[in-house]
Order: structure tokens, then sequence, then C-alpha cells
């Protein structure tokens, strides 16, 4: 009888602890998120006014409504991050933002409404503005982007990846009809042209001519390479 009644005991108690933590989890639920619950890591010079700012994140707002994808694709694109991930959290109460920001390796500009904008890019051809780059002002990079667009995002990361241990380009410019050419130490200028398609061919086909001409004995000093037309290369150099 003993046992039945301890039984009993260990079986109500269970349902008043299951009983207790629902209520607790449904009332949290409902509770309002406000600033002081928002707990933001990874970047410190982003404040919850930004993330406010920069998403359709209105406080104080009940937990269970908040669209935290939503918001995190929002403040991928405004802010320009790498990775972000918002939680909802019982205990402690409120919102915690994960944040892996964008590293710049070169500077760029882009046109934007008629507007230069001055910025970054990351290795990922990701156009970064200079609000969301720490001590900007204090950051020097070999290489600039001008005419940045996103439609060459690829084409960016794929140059800036096969110059990264070669100290030659300093510009990649993108015309308005998305003509490439860059600009660099031993070429002086290469023109890539509109045949995005081919470029890691051109790529690869830049290195293997510098390697042959550095290779001959007496060499001209280079004006332009022209690789508009991958069949027929061309190099013109100075006459003296």
């Amino acid at each position: 009888m003993k046992d039945i009644n301890t039984h009993n005991i260990k079986k109500f108690l269970l349902i008043g602890i299951i009983f207790f933590f629902t209520n607790f989890v449904t009332i949290s639920l409902f509770k309002k998120v406000d600033v002081k619950n928002i707990n933001i890591n990874g970047a410190e010079f982003i404040s919850i006014d930004d993330v406010i700012e920069n998403s359709s994140l209105q406080l104080p707002e009940r937990l269970i409504f908040i669209k935290t994808k939503l918001i995190e694709n929002e403040l991928k694109k405004n802010i320009y991050l790498r990775k972000i991930s918002i939680n909802k959290q019982i205990f402690p109460f409120g919102l915690k933002i994960n944040i892996q920001t964008r590293k710049p390796v070169a500077f760029a500009d882009k046109e934007e409404n008629g507007k230069k904008v001055e910025g970054f890019v990351d290795k990922d051809g990701v156009f970064i503005e200079k609000k969301w780059v720490p001590e900007s002002d204090k950051l020097i990079f070999p290489i600039k982007i001008t005419g940045w667009d996103k439609d060459y995002k690829k084409i960016i990361s794929l140059l800036l990846i096969n110059y990264e241990n070669n100290e030659n380009l300093e510009v990649i410019k993108i015309s308005s009809k998305g003509f490439v050419t860059l600009e660099e130490k031993f070429f002086q200028k290469i023109y890539l042209g509109s045949q995005v398609k081919e470029l890691e061919e051109k790529i690869n086909l830049i290195f293997d001519i510098k390697e042959q001409y550095i290779k001959q004995k007496k060499r001209k000093k280079i004006k332009n390479l022209d690789l508009t037309d991958l069949n027929n290369p061309k190099i013109k150099v100075f006459i003296p």
C-alpha cells in the first residue's frame, strides 16, 4: 500500500512539473521582447538600433510572432553579413543574434541611383558599404574594383582569388556595358571583354603568357594584353 502511495505521489509530482513548465513556456512565448532582451554576438560595432533599422523587426513584439528567418535574410542583405542566426530563447528570455561579418580584401565603388558609393569587397566579390567596416579609413589594400555590379560578383571573386598571392593586380574595372579591364604592373592593361563564361580560361592564359614572356632574353615593355578574343590573344608593346 505504501509503494502505491509513493508511486502516486511521484506521478502527481511529475504531472505538476510538466504542467508548470508547459505553462512557463506558453507564457514566455507570448511575452513581449524589448531592446533589453536582445543579445548580439560576433560584431561589437553592430548595435540593436542597426538591427531594427535594417530589418522589419519592431519592438516590443511577442516572441512567438517574431519571424527570425525573414529578419536574418533582411540583415544579411542590408548589413552585408556573411552569416547570421537569430534564436528565440525562453531562458534567458529574448533573442540571441549570432553574426559573422565579411572581411574586406579590396576597395570598391559602385553606382546606385545615379550616385557613386564607395566601399569594399570581400573574397566572394560581395560589396560592403564603408559604414559596416570598422575603422575603414585606416585600411590599405593594393586592389580597387571600379563599377562593381552584383552580376559580376563571381568574376570579381575569381580574379581576387587568382591574384591573391600576386601583387601585380591594381584595378578591376567593369564598364556600364559589362566590359572587364584589368590594370596591373606587368601587362599594364589587360582587356578581358564581356565573355564572362571564358573568364577562367583567360585568367589561366594571363599567367601562361606572363611565364613565357619572362623566359625571353630580350623583351620589350608591354603596353597591354588583349584577350577579348580568346582564340586570338594580342600583346601590344612600347616601341622606342
